[in-house]
């Protein structure tokens, strides 16, 4: 038996990923190929397809498989490098095209699962077959992982990013694309899906069965995916055929045993946003079935898996009646993974790098999707506010760009972020509204049809829809400036209106940055850059590219100096802008005459000039009951978030904080009061949204005295407190029901928290769940804050992904953090290992409530050595300890600043 070794510590020298270094090494004699390639393989063995036959069973702890990747050798070599982590390599041998067979000894040979295949003797140039023979043990929401609901025996998959090395042995690089036949062995009575049709199923002997599946088309490692077990699959309306796809697509549902039914909503609405993305696309849907999968515990939100998407159930378990949230949450996740089967599945990224020709199209084109299919949810806002968001990390001066060279497998999740996704939609809308829309969706096309089945870069996708404009080289460029540089640009516009010139813009660009970063701020980018302003009695727009520290914007159409300028028309411009006071003020007068979008904007420049330390506290409270106002509950909202800041950093005085609560009570109260404390028949969706935000602003934010006891009321009844002690889900609005049930339990002491236990422990509904656990974190109580730890490391009681639902809002309640700390200190090596290989989060919660640099450096040095192999730890841990750092000098800068109101 070959059995791998897990090194701690290995040669950390990354192979180069430039072209020109792959070639070189391809030269090199393939038998001195002595470095350990944590980055990228090298290209001496490529697969050409491979025959995987895995054996599982769900009620086991462990599972078998053999594997056959057929390969091209380039040139002789008597080592093969794959990937392989913590598996039990029971047989390893090349075959040669004479039948030779040569024995492979098989070694971890670094903790990211480095596989060092060594020959016994050189390996020819020309075709081989690697064939190995394999054991390992399920993952934690990596790889292939167990899931027990009700206490039937499941298993789900999740191969994105490194898991798949996790479950078999493997080329684990999106550049390694190549067809499947997949085989499977599982008990008589499971029920085994994977990405195609089912060819074949034979008896064997014992309680098994193979299940031999259709060739899937080239794909890579990480879009592999099964899933076994006493699943219910409810057939899905097929989706008819559509332009030049000729025949239906077979759709299915997969839930776990007794859940099928509740799939009908997501069955019936699929179809439509398949359906529009082949009308976008001008491309038939790339694969050969579709089947949506309720995940019983899963880690991400979904995977877009070819053919076999897997969804958190919470997702697919839905029906009309369905909170707001969740309703939209399907539609928003299901179009991005139905995205994703062009962008990612049918072209694939080179290498992690490009992430976001992945993450960011399907950011952007699920909303553009699910707008068109559903437009009372207002999608285009969602991708500006992502975008706004998304500068939170981008102003650090640690954050990464969205182009991001990856050279180390702890790198590759931090690209996995808002960065990647958020700010690369919003400037991929940026350029949609710039090129213009047909354009660019004619670029789009191009490129998905010139690297269909193949790989893609994001040079071949810049210049695909530059192509299309009018200006290709500058469009170029300006795309370039933005995903190969970090940073937020900041734009300073002033006036002139000289006598004798045509009215223009002054602008002076460089980076935005936060109050007390230690970045530089001289940076530029090549702005795609439109105006709106009002002149001579009309409105008008206008756009150019602005490069440079300084420019010159001309106002074409104004033969007059204008009444208004706003610098970034209907918000579509990834940047922020600062007007001259003069210019600033005039905009503000015309808030109401700003489009929705620009109002969400224009409140971003003030909180932003907040952020950067140009405006005082007393000058951002007072700019918020103007935004209240807005129509849009996103602009309404803008800057509510400055109270929890102020409360917890500046104001000490008791009096002083209950003046401050009702002072920002009373800025959205108004708002509140029109919407009424409970929903109405026919209101929009965006009401109750807003309604939810403001309850749970008013009830456990500034703490309304008259809200919260109602609030706890209303949870109380569904807690069964007072009264049968039974849980009663449908007493409160679905989207209100998380703040009831919050306060009530915050509230009710022992009684209530007991109470919610008992639920706990009886329910499966991973909604109910979530709420009662989130309100089981946040008591105060000593004694109970430690009943609530407890839950994370007993065993059984919660899923992997509601461990941090306690952690987490033990974390946001300052009188628990220290004990919370002192937990996750003692706790560390046994949460660790139940969430190996991620675990980053852990110092993130360790982190909450950190305002000063002695607690920096402390997070530093206790974290430091742990995040050194953690999936995204290292840029984690250097975000937070900026952040914190951050924190320190706003809070030193406003020390002494008078809070007026």
């Amino acid at each position: 038996m070959h059995r791998i070794r897990h090194l701690a510590c290995a040669v950390a020298l990354a192979l180069t990923t430039s072209t020109a270094a792959m070639a070189a090494q391809s030269q090199a004699p393939a038998a001195v190929e002595s470095a350990v390639p944590t980055g990228q393989l090298p290209r001496t063995v490529v697969p050409s397809l491979v025959e995987l036959e895995l054996k599982l069973d769900p009620a086991q702890e462990r599972f078998s498989g053999r594997t056959v990747i057929h390969a091209d050798v380039a040139e002789a070599t008597d080592v093969v490098w794959m990937h392989g982590r913590d598996l039990d390599i029971t047989s390893a041998e090349a075959v040669l095209p004479d039948g030779t067979r040569v024995a492979l000894d098989a070694e971890q040979v670094h903790v990211s699962g480095v596989l060092k295949l060594a020959a016994a003797q050189a390996l020819p140039a020309g075709k081989v077959d690697i064939e190995i023979a394999f054991e390992a043990p399920y993952g934690n929401l990596m790889g292939a992982y167990r899931v027990k609901p009700k206490d039937q025996n499941y298993i789900v998959t999740q191969m994105e990013a490194i898991g798949a090395r996790s479950t078999f042995p493997s080329f684990d690089e999106p550049s390694f694309k190549q067809p499947w036949d997949v085989t499977l062995v599982v008990p008589d009575a499971d029920t085994a899906i994977a990405n195609t049709l089912v060819e074949k199923t034979e008896d064997l002997d014992g309680p098994w069965k193979k299940i031999t599946y259709a060739r899937t088309e080239a794909l890579p490692t990480y879009l592999l995916a099964f899933v076994v077990g006493p699943w219910d699959v409810p057939a899905g309306p097929d989706i008819a055929a559509n332009g030049d796809r000729t025949q239906p697509i077979p759709l299915r549902g997969v839930a776990a045993a007794g859940e099928g039914e509740r799939m009908a909503y997501s069955l019936q609405n699929t179809p439509a946003i398949v359906t529009a993305l082949e009308d976008y696309f001008g491309i038939p849907y790339p694969f050969s079935k579709l089947d949506n999968v309720a995940a019983p515990d899963f880690g991400a939100g979904a995977m877009e898996n070819a053919g076999l998407i897997i969804y958190r159930d919470t997702l697919m378990l839905i029906d009309d009646d369905s909170s707001v949230g969740q309703r939209q949450g399907f539609w928003g996740v299901s179009a991005h993974e139905l995205a994703h089967q062009w962008f990612g599945n049918l072209v694939t990224m080179a290498w992690w790098d490009d992430l976001w020709l992945n993450e960011a199209f399907a950011t952007w084109m699920g909303n553009k999707i699910t707008g068109q299919l559903q437009p009372s949810f207002h999608t285009d806002r969602n991708i500006l506010e992502g975008g706004l968001r998304a500068m939170g990390a981008d102003s650090l001066a640690s954050t990464r760009r969205i182009h991001q060279p990856i050279g180390d497998f702890t790198q590759i999740q931090s690209a996995f972020d808002g960065i990647t996704y958020q700010k690369g939609g919003a400037v991929l809308s940026m350029f949609e509204n710039f090129v213009g829309e047909e354009n660019f969706r004619k670029g789009i096309h191009d490129y998905l049809v010139e690297h269909a089945r193949g790989n893609a870069t994001s040079t071949d996708l810049i210049e695909s829809v530059a192509a299309q404009s009018d200006n290709p080289a500058g469009i170029t460029a300006s795309f370039l400036s933005f995903i190969d540089q970090p940073g937020v640009p900041m734009v300073k516009v002033d006036v002139d209106c000289a006598d004798g010139t045509s009215p223009a813009l002054t602008l002076a660009q460089s980076r935005y940055l936060p109050l007390g970063s230690a970045a530089s701020a001289a940076q530029t980018w090549g702005i795609p850059m439109c105006v709106r302003y009002s002149a001579d009695g009309k409105v008008h727009e206008q756009c150019g590219l602005v490069e440079g520290e300084q420019a010159r914007f001309e106002l074409e159409d104004a033969q007059s100096c204008p009444a208004w300028v706003m610098p970034n028309a209907h918000g579509d411009g990834y940047y922020r802008f600062a007007l001259a006071p003069k210019w600033q003020q005039s905009l503000s007068d015309a808030f109401a005459d700003l489009d929705e979008r620009e109002q969400r904007v224009y409140a971003d420049s003030v909180t932003a000039a907040y952020g950067a330390g140009d405006l005082t506290v007393s000058q951002m409270i007072a700019a918020l009951p103007q935004f209240a106002t807005a129509d849009s509950r996103q602009t309404a909202t803008a800057g509510m978030w400055t109270f929890d800041w102020i409360n917890d950093h500046l104001v000490d005085d008791e009096a002083e904080r209950a003046k401050l609560r009702d002072h920002f009570a009373d800025i959205y109260r108004p708002r509140l009061q029109a919407l009424g404390m409970a929903p109405k028949d026919g209101e929009s969706d965006d009401d109750r949204l807003l309604r939810s935000q403001l309850i749970g602003y008013f009830a456990e934010g500034v703490e309304d005295p008259t809200v919260r006891a109602d609030f706890v009321e209303r949870g109380n009844r569904v807690l069964g407190l007072g009264g049968d002690g039974e849980l009663h889900a449908d007493a409160v609005a679905q989207d209100l029901r998380d703040t009831a049930v919050g306060v009530a339990v915050q509230d009710g002491g022992k009684a209530a928290f007991d109470l919610a236990e008992k639920h706990l422990r009886a329910s499966d509904d991973a909604v109910i769940r979530r709420e009662l656990l989130a309100a089981m974190g946040s008591v105060t109580d000593p004694a109970l804050a430690a009943r609530a730890r407890g839950f994370v490391l007993e065993p059984g009681l919660l899923r992997l992904n509601e461990i941090f639902s306690v952690i987490f809002s033990q974390a946001g309640e300052e009188e628990l953090r220290p004990a919370l700390r002192e937990w996750l200190e003692t706790n560390y090596d046994a949460l660790q290992a139940k969430l190996d290989p991620g675990g980053s989060a852990i110092a993130g919660a360790y982190a909450a409530g950190m305002c000063s640099t002695e607690e920096a450096t402390a997070l530093q040095a206790r974290f430091g050595k742990r995040m050194e192999t953690i999936e995204g730890g290292p840029l984690d841990l250097k975000q937070r300890v900026e952040a914190i750092g951050l924190c320190a000098a706003a809070k030193a800068a406003r020390a002494d600043q008078p809070i007026e109101y």
